[in-house]
Formats: structure tokens, sequence, C-alpha cells
């Protein structure tokens, strides 16, 4: 995206992440860093002392808990303040996503809170608009960091003042305490801000609803009712923090935080404790007919598209003529090979199926990469081509999705820290460039047929970070970024190539859904360790050995589970809506499909 500032600035526009009353912020990067930032453009019309009086509270709030100020610069329409950027997204983001937090995690996030607001507090300057929405969460190798943003409407606290009277008010009026509907502010109204907050991350919703007006009512009079799944401990130190009188709340944001790490030390186990964000269910799946059997031995690959089945069985690859994707018809063989060599990756590309083997020769492996080509009839004679044969310790490839050329490293060194890369023209197998030296990458991916991805994972000293770099079809890399977590099984989704699922190799519990423009890094909590993983338009399908299926949406959402109680051993995406798995049971192969549609829709 071109940045609509003049060229001499700092900085280039990546992608718009919000829009807000008096200008928009944008998700950047530094041109001579590389470093993420994110600029928060005030327009013309944004009040000037309005604007000073935020930048000058941002420039003396220094907290590992608050979003910092790292400059103030100004453009032909105006003025932008540049902020850390947090790739987790916000509260409201985690708040919205179906699935199980533990409780010390949920606590963490107010302990983080709260840890901000007492920096605040003691420069005596309150937020005024505490809400899901104004909390930024920043990734971490053990979860979130959150960091509280947007003192646009913050208040200043005079010296020896506890109590402050305004004109009006302004702020969000779910999360408001009672006296800020007279214009009243204090540092007791953030409290209890942070209370409504404790209380939508235990139950899943607000303890009140409605208009402004109803809103305003609910919380100069209405009790709070606590449900019984909250305990009872936690219960009490969120009925205090939203007393509606200020006196009776907790007299500042350190007393609430060690309050809830008090009670913390009497619970045991506390890390297991979960509690859904969301009150509904999974929808269970339902599978549709099996084919005929395959073979008697487990399927170890499987790739189709709206033609072709093409199955992979150790050593052997088998392509199935596909009539209709409920495989109720019987499936015709339209050709089979022995490779004499164990397969390792089956790939589709246009009218082309790309195989690469792999296998051991003199304590070295051996990698061959191989295109079949064939007709959709099966009479159609089969034409194959052995691309490469090569020898290294280990080899990453990825083949674009047009098919027109390959890139692949292979390690050189014994101590397996560097490799060479090269990127070849198909099908003449023409080097676009000589080899250069990198880092060991665990992954190379195909985007478009213009760049694609690649990951290089890192652990100096204890620090564990992926980073994932560009790389263009001529062979050159684009500097990238880098997150604080171990990334593996990255999987691009087919209808956006700025978007993917991977899971975390440490916590392999958690799946990860990246987002490029603007960068978006959000963890979402899975009940087992997926071994497969298919991303289509609709959203993810994951799958492990054991048998069990989960299906999120685009947004990383649970959508339908399914526990087949058999072996999986290969799946990839099947029509529109549909999944291919091989499965194994009772000494037999076979295949089974799934038709997501109903269920896809349903969540739409």
């Amino acid at each position: 995206m071109t940045s609509t500032f003049p060229y001499r600035s700092h900085y280039r526009i990546l992608g718009k992440i919000g829009q807000g009353q008096f200008g928009q912020v944008y998700f950047a990067i530094r041109r001579h860093t590389g470093d993420l930032v994110a600029l928060k453009n005030l327009g013309q019309g944004f009040p000037t002392n309005r604007f000073l009086r935020e930048f000058s509270y941002l420039i003396s709030l220094r907290h590992p808990n608050i979003v910092a100020c790292q400059a103030i610069e100004h453009h032909t329409k105006g003025r932008y303040l540049v902020m850390d950027y947090c790739e987790g997204g916000t509260l409201r983001n985690l708040m919205d996503a179906s699935g199980k937090l533990s409780l010390d995690v949920r606590l963490q996030l107010i302990i983080d809170i709260l840890a901000g607001l007492e920096h605040a507090h003691q420069q005596k300057i309150v937020h005024c608009d505490i809400k899901p929405e104004n909390i930024l969460l920043s990734l971490t190798e053990q979860g979130w960091i959150a960091k509280i943003t947007d003192f646009g409407i913050a208040k200043l606290i005079q010296e020896n003042t506890n109590y402050q009277q305004g004109s009006g008010y302004t702020g969000s009026p779910a999360y408001m305490a009672p006296e800020r509907f007279y214009g009243k502010y204090s540092c007791s109204c953030d409290i209890y801000s942070v209370g409504i907050l404790l209380y939508e991350l235990m139950v899943g919703k607000r303890p009140f609803s409605g208009l402004p007006s109803d809103l305003m009512l609910a919380h100069l009079n209405e009790r709070i009712v606590m449900p019984e799944t909250v305990p009872e401990w936690l219960q009490k130190i969120i009925i205090k923090a939203l007393e509606k009188l200020p006196q009776r709340r907790f007299s500042s944001a350190k007393e609430m935080l060690e309050a809830i790490r008090e009670s913390q030390k009497n619970v045991t186990h506390l890390s297991n404790i979960t509690l859904s964000l969301l009150d509904s269910s999974p929808i269970p799946l339902t599978a549709n007919d099996y084919s005929q059997v395959l073979c008697d031995h487990p399927i170890t690959h499987l790739a189709a598209n709206s033609q072709n089945i093409y199955v992979g069985i150790d050593d052997q690859i088998t392509c199935f003529n596909c009539h209709d994707f409920s495989l109720k018809e019987e499936l015709q063989q339209q050709w089979k090979v022995n490779l004499s060599q164990k397969i390792k990756t089956i790939e589709l590309r246009n009218i082309h199926c790309f195989i690469l083997t792999e296998r051991v020769e003199n304590f070295l492996k051996k990698y061959s990469l191989y295109r079949f080509t064939s007709k959709v009839i099966p009479s159609s004679p089969l034409t194959s081509q052995l691309l490469f044969s090569l020898k290294a310790d280990q080899l990453v490839k990825a083949i674009d999705l047009d098919g027109k050329w390959f890139a692949i490293t292979s390690i050189f060194d014994e101590k397996q820290l560097n490799a060479y890369f090269q990127i070849f023209k198909l099908p003449s197998l023409t080097p676009v460039h000589p080899p250069t030296i990198c880092p060991v990458p665990s992954q190379l991916l195909p985007l478009n047929n213009r760049y694609g991805l690649a990951l290089f994972p890192r652990n100096s000293q204890g620090n564990k970070r992926t980073f994932l770099y560009l790389f263009n079809r001529r062979g050159d890399f684009i500097k990238g970024f880098s997150v604080p977590l171990f990334l593996t099984y990255l999987t691009a989704n087919s209808e956006s190539s700025d978007e993917f699922f991977c899971i975390e190799e440490v916590e392999p519990y958690y799946g990860i859904l990246v987002k490029l423009r603007p960068l978006k890094i959000s963890r979402i909590a899975l009940s087992f360790k997926p071994n497969f993983i298919v991303a289509q338009s609709w959203g993810y399908g994951l799958a492990n050995k054991e048998g069990k299926l989960c299906i999120l949406n685009r947004q990383g959402q649970h959508i339908g589970e399914f526990d087949f109680s058999i072996t999986i051993t290969a799946m990839t995406d099947f029509g529109e809506f549909g999944l291919l798995l091989g499965t194994y049971s009772d000494q037999e192969g076979r295949l089974l499909t799934l038709d997501l549609q109903s269920i896809i829709e349903s969540d739409n």
C-alpha cells in the first residue's frame, strides 16, 4: 500500500488498523530499522489541546503495561503519534473468540491492566475509558501481555486532590462508574471499569446491558448478580471493585492487584481451571459415506482436485479419477507408479502433480522431485519427469502456485547452521540466480506466483523466536519480521496469501492465526495437538492421528468437532466445503469424505 504521507516520512504504511472519530490508526514499518509501529493519525479536525494533552500523558507514562508513544511527526494533512505496535490485537478480539482460557491467564490479563493503571494513577492521570477495545495484547512465549492504550479522554487530578468535577461525561457507558455519569472522576472510576472487565472475562458477558440510558440506571441502582460458576474468592473481589460508592471500592489499583495475587496463593492448580468464553457448544459433524477399501496399508499422503485423487502409500503413488465429491461411485484408477523411494510430499499445481521423495544412501539422504502430468480421461498417457536428485542432510522446497518455479534450500555444513538457497524455472530447470547462503529454514511456503515465505526458527539463550522473511521469484530475500514463538505446520489460506494457520511447537495445544496486513497474531485454544491442517476459504480443518477433528472459521472460532475413533493417516481439502481423510482400522486403509457445507453455512 502506498503511503499517503510525504516521501520524507520515516515510516511506510502497510495497512489501516482502525478508524476513530478524529482519525485513523495505521500499521506501518520504520524504513531505516524495519521495526513495526502503529501510527495514530490525528487529522486537522482533532482539537489541538486534546492532541497536546494526550501526547503529554503518553510521554510521561513509561510502563510495560502501557502502550508507549515513540515520537510525534507532522504530515501534509495533520499530525500523527508513533506508538508501539501490538500484534495480538485487542482484548475484545480475544474475548470474542471461542475456546477456553485458563483462569490464571484471565487473571494475569487483569493484573497487567491494574499494574499499568497504578503507574498512571501515580502520575495523577485517570484513564476514564478502560474497556476491552482499549487494551492491546502483545504476544510472548508464555502468553499475552496486556497494555493500556488511548488516553484521548484521560483526566489529570490536581495535586492533593483525589476527586474532580468535570463538565458532562464522555466514555463508554457499559464500563463507566456511576459517578462518571455526573461528570465526576477519580482513580476509583478506573477500578470500577476493571471490575466490569473482570466480570466479563469470568462470565462471558457484562453485568448490565441496554441503551446508554438503561446502562446509566443499572450502574446507579442495580446490584450485580454473580453466577455460581465464578469462584467465591473471586466474587468478593469483583463485588468490591463494583461498589456504587467510590469510597467502598479498592483504594487503589495496587490494592486490587494485591488482593488478586493474595487469593491466587490459596488456590491450587489454578492453571487447570478453565472457563469457556462462550456458552455455545460445538456442533457435531456427521460422517459421509466410506469409499471402497483401497489397500491393506495406511495411506501416507493425499492430494485432490476437482478431477483426480492422488493417494500415496509409502513409495507408491496412485491417481484415481473422481466423478463426484461424495465418493459414492467406485473410483477408477487412472495410473499407478512405484517410485522405489519413500514419498515425502505430494503437491498439485494446475495439471501437474509434484512428488518429493527421500531415501538414505551411504548415511546421506537423497531427495528426488518428480512431476507427473496426465489428462482427466483414464485412457490418456501418463508423462513423468525427474526434475532433480540431490544429496543433502536436509532439503526444504516450495513450488509456486502456478508451477512455473520452485525454491529449494539444502544444508551443506556439518553444524547445520547454514544452507544454500536457489530458485529454478520450470520446466527448463534453469537457475534464476547462483546459490546464496542463508540460515536453515524450517519451511518454505509459496504465497503466489511472485512471492514465497521462509521460516527461520531461532533459540538464543532460551529466547525462542521465529523469523518470517518474504522472498521473490528472483531469489531475493525481503526484510521480514519475527514473533516470540516457535511456529510449525505453517499453512496458507487458499483465499488469501496474507493469512496463515500454524502450531506453536512449545505449546502445541495452541493454534496460531497470523494475518499479515495489518499484522495480527491470535492464539486459538485447541483440545488436541494437530498433525494435519487444511486451510480453505471457509476456515481451517485440524486433525490428529488419533481420529479427532475440529473445524474453525476464518476468525479462529470453533464451529464443529468430531471424534472418528479410528486412525487418521492423511488429510486434504476436497471440493468447496469438503475434507478427504485417509483412515486406517482393522488392517484396512480407507478414504473418508466429510461434507462441511451445512455446518459452515450455519456459522455464517
